[in-house]
């Protein structure tokens, strides 16, 4: 009689896995109990499978959408239908910006937004855009002609891409009748924005193409982003240069005390010949940005409108390279240059 039970045996394994596998890929719970009877009378129960549910596993998860891989520059536009232009670089970085004002508005590094764009910004050309990196020329501030110029009111001509070696942008303004009205001086403006793996460069200048000499003032009047007010500190070569204090009244010079600033109240300060590199360090993003003035830009300007939620001051700050101390006199046939990289690091 052993025989004839190992052979029952193993038949009953094998309807027992079976079993399983049927079970198991129909999503079923098997459980399978019978009797029966071998040579000699003996009443043998044998369970296929144990008295235990098997339930089938979850189905293979579909395998995830494919990568869509932008191109490195490229055309559209905004809700308001103006022009956008966007670098994209193949390790995922991008920057967007309009050829209205010549003004870029995000640049993302690592996954991270640097810029800001006011919450009250107008996007439609009505108005000059609050904020990306907006210009100031060829005058900063209040004077002669509209605040801070007439070359954020302006569409800049875009005189090429290229996506080689490194996405890139050249804008290009030059005089008109609309400029010789406001400031009748020839000229011709160059604007180039380099998206490279590490950082945004930046580079702007400025030829004069007339017989005259002129003099102007400029910045790039940049709006950074932070998660708030309170979590920035920003540090530079500050200690023992003079300012010029916008927000008393009249407007006063100071001695910097300190390499370090933190802003708790409303802030307009021009930083006379502090240049070179200026870091923005976020404890709330873990982020420290820095902005590398390398030529032509010989200030910073420090502002931001505390208190004022409607302009939303506690998500930026302005961190600005400029010309703005004094006027920089321009000899017909010379150019000047001035050069900004952004680099973010992570703390």
């Amino acid at each position: 009689q052993a025989a004839p039970l190992r052979v029952f045996s193993e038949f009953a394994m094998v309807m027992s896995l079976t079993l399983a596998i049927l079970g198991l890929a129909g999503g079923t719970r098997v459980h399978t109990h019978q009797r029966v009877r071998v040579r000699g009378g003996v009443a043998a129960s044998l369970v296929f499978m144990s008295d235990a549910e098997v339930v089938a596993s979850a189905p293979a998860p579909s395998p995830p959408p494919p990568v869509v891989k932008l191109p490195p520059v490229s055309e559209g536009q905004n809700a308001a239908g103006l022009k956008t232009i966007t670098l994209t670089h193949p390790n995922g970085d991008s920057t967007r910006m309009y050829p209205f004002g010549a003004c870029v508005t995000s640049y993302i590094c690592d996954g991270v937004e640097t810029l800001k764009v006011r919450p009250d910004a107008k996007m439609d050309g009505s108005k000059p855009i609050s904020g990306g990196i907006p210009f100031c020329f060829p005058q900063f501030g209040p004077g002669a002609i509209q605040q801070h110029g007439f070359a954020r009111n302006l569409v800049w001509e875009v005189v090429s891409t290229s996506p080689v070696p490194e996405p890139t942008v050249l804008f290009r303004l030059v005089d008109s009748a609309e400029t010789r009205a406001m400031w009748d001086y020839a000229f011709e403006a160059h604007y180039t924005v380099t998206l490279a793996k590490d950082r945004l460069k930046t580079s702007f200048k400025v030829l004069n193409t007339g017989n005259d000499a002129f003099s102007f003032t400029a910045a790039l009047h940049s709006y950074f982003d932070i998660s708030s007010i309170a979590n920035l500190k920003i540090k530079g070569n500050f200690k023992g240069a003079t300012y010029l204090d916008k927000m008393t009244t009249p407007p006063q010079e100071v001695v910097a005390t300190s390499d370090e600033i933190i802003i708790s109240k409303e802030t307009d300060c021009v930083y006379k010949g502090v240049s070179g590199e200026v870091k923005l360090i976020d404890s709330g993003k873990g982020t420290t940005l820095a902005v590398q003035c390398k030529q032509g830009w010989r200030d910073t300007v420090i502002w931001n409108p505390y208190g004022n939620t409607d302009m939303g001051f506690d998500n930026f700050v302005c961190a600005e390279a400029a010309l703005a101390s004094f006027p920089f006199t321009l000899k017909p046939g010379v150019e000047w240059t001035g050069v900004m990289d952004l680099i973010l690091s992570k703390n």
